[in-house]
């Protein structure tokens, strides 16, 4: 058997997450990642990477789940131009809204230091 790619040390995954659910949900997300023509779990890990990515608090990551080294931090961001920021944070609460039937929070914005932004 032909070994597979070598992976660099900062590219290896060393975590793991582990989910009970039901199994209706398994066969939908299956049909899902089938449909991209990946793997369940790389599908999982793609939406939960969308997730993060959409909401402005968090640091920058890559399409791995890695953080973008020398990005700014989200409170710069903010802090840098309040309009952009703005704009995220308009398109995430209308996600958060969709997913879970209310807005999202509005003191996360409007106390940041009471709500992680990626610093420290």
């Amino acid at each position: 058997m032909k070994p597979g790619p070598r992976v660099a040390e900062e590219d290896v995954k060393s975590e793991r997450l582990t989910l009970r659910v039901h199994s209706d949900l398994i066969e939908i997300l299956q049909k899902r990642a089938d449909e991209r023509n990946m793997s369940r779990s790389a599908y999982v890990e793609a939406l939960l990477i969308a997730w993060v990515q959409a909401d402005p608090r968090n640091p920058k990551i890559d399409a791995k789940g890695k953080y973008v080294e020398n990005a700014p931090s989200p409170l710069e961001e903010m802090n840098k131009n309040s309009l952009k920021f703005g704009a995220k944070w308009s398109d995430f609460n209308k996600l958060y809204a969709l997913l879970f039937g209310q807005s999202a929070p509005s003191k996360w914005v409007d106390e940041p230091q009471d709500h992680w932004m990626g610093e420290g």
